[in-house]
């Protein structure tokens, strides 16, 4: 059966959740699974205005923080990090009352230091450097809200069995309202990595019924799935995209009316729900066209995502591209593999935004990306675009 699911971008809460009821003979392999979220995303973490500063050391016996927020420690306002049980996890949460760019820097065991996992420094002036972070004032735009007086559509629950993988996983189908009106009707489909996170989080079901009713898109058919090992599955594993393409596409297209072919099929995830995305769209050129990645995990698996695109020849595809300004080890490979759809005169959509590996950033984009995958006339000549969202 399927268990619960895990999350693409967890909050600190939950991992301090999780690292206190863990049991005693796990917290080192929690605690080693939580340093690798915090190399991949940085630190510190941040949800909305509040700010997660993040220490990791078990030989460390005391942190502490200062910044422009406690004015450098003066007058004795260092802050003293809290330790997480006995796991070597230090942290202070930070809540900020209005959006801000902040620099600091830990004392470990009396010695000053940046934060190993923040990826943004700044010259501090007197020939050292500071960490740096910056929280923007991110709005909710109209599409998340119910609209009331438009068609809605349904949401079908159910679980799917591999066959090929040997598990369980759960399956949300978003059905638009036009799918029971016309009941002869086919209907292209979009796949969503992370699916149970996308609706509950993105509210994805509210933003294709609003994109729908003001004819932004099409009526669609999307598909979200959850993962089961997301860590394993999602990290440009071969057997995983075998499945997706050889397995679930096909029992999708039997079990709804959808329109069976590469020209009226998506995928799109976000984190690593973004890097497999484009891994199995790549090994599988002859089952997706459109797809979609935000803030995809791609310098974890660049050697064989160029692989394949060397190995991909008279195709075309229809690619939608998000990053963070404030994930920079995220953005090299993403202009990197720009680069490579521009020489290939791939239609794409790329966006740097001010925002951080968040579901406030990627929810809020949710229109710019399905608008441009399912543009209204797909035979349109192929043409690049490339905005910087201010």
């Amino acid at each position: 059966m399927a268990t619960g699911r895990e999350e693409a971008a967890p909050t600190f809460s939950t991992w301090k959740r999780r690292l206190g009821q863990v049991d005693i003979s796990q917290t080192r392999k929690e605690v080693q699974q939580f340093v690798e979220v915090l190399r991949a995303i940085g630190t510190p973490m941040i949800d909305g205005l509040e700010v997660h500063f993040v220490y990791c050391n078990p030989r460390s016996n005391q942190v502490q923080l200062a910044g422009e927020f406690n004015q450098w420690g003066s007058r004795g306002r260092l802050i003293k990090l809290k330790e997480l049980g006995k796991t070597g996890v230090f942290y202070h949460t930070l809540k900020l009352k209005s959006p801000g760019r902040l620099e600091y820097k830990f004392i470990v065991d009396g010695k000053w230091q940046t934060d190993p996992f923040c990826a943004m420094t700044v010259d501090n002036g007197v020939g050292d450097k500071n960490s740096a972070f910056i929280v923007g004032d991110l709005k909710d735009p109209p599409e998340l809200q119910t609209v009331p007086g438009i068609a809605h559509g349904r949401v079908e629950k159910f679980e799917f069995y591999s066959r090929r993988l040997g598990n369980h996983r759960q399956i949300y189908a978003y059905l638009p309202a036009a799918y029971d009106k016309f009941t002869v009707q086919r209907f292209s489909t979009q796949y969503v990595h992370d699916g149970g996170e996308y609706l509950d989080r993105s509210r994805f079901a509210i933003v294709m019924d609003n994109l729908i009713a003001k004819s932004d898109i099409p009526p669609l058919i999307v598909v979200l799935m959850d993962p089961v090992n997301r860590m394993l599955e999602y990290r440009a594993n071969q057997p995983y995209a075998d499945f997706l393409a050889r397995e679930f596409v096909p029992a999708i297209d039997a079990r709804y009316r959808t329109i069976a072919d590469r020209d009226s099929r998506a995928v799109m995830g976000a984190s690593l729900g973004g890097l497999i995305s484009i891994y199995t769209a790549l090994r599988y050129p002859a089952i997706f066209s459109r797809v979609a990645g935000q803030s995809s995990a791609l310098q974890l698996a660049e050697v064989p995502i160029a692989s394949l695109l060397s190995r991909v020849k008279q195709t075309s595809f229809r690619w939608y591209l998000d990053v963070g300004e404030y994930e920079p080890s995220f953005i090299p490979a993403h202009d990197r593999f720009v680069g490579v759809l521009k020489k290939r005169r791939w239609a794409f959509f790329y966006q740097r935004l001010p925002a951080g590996h968040n579901w406030t950033s990627w929810r809020a984009h949710l229109k710019d990306l399905l608008a441009f995958l399912w543009a209204a006339d797909s035979r349109a000549r192929h043409t690049s675009a490339m905005k910087r969202d201010e």
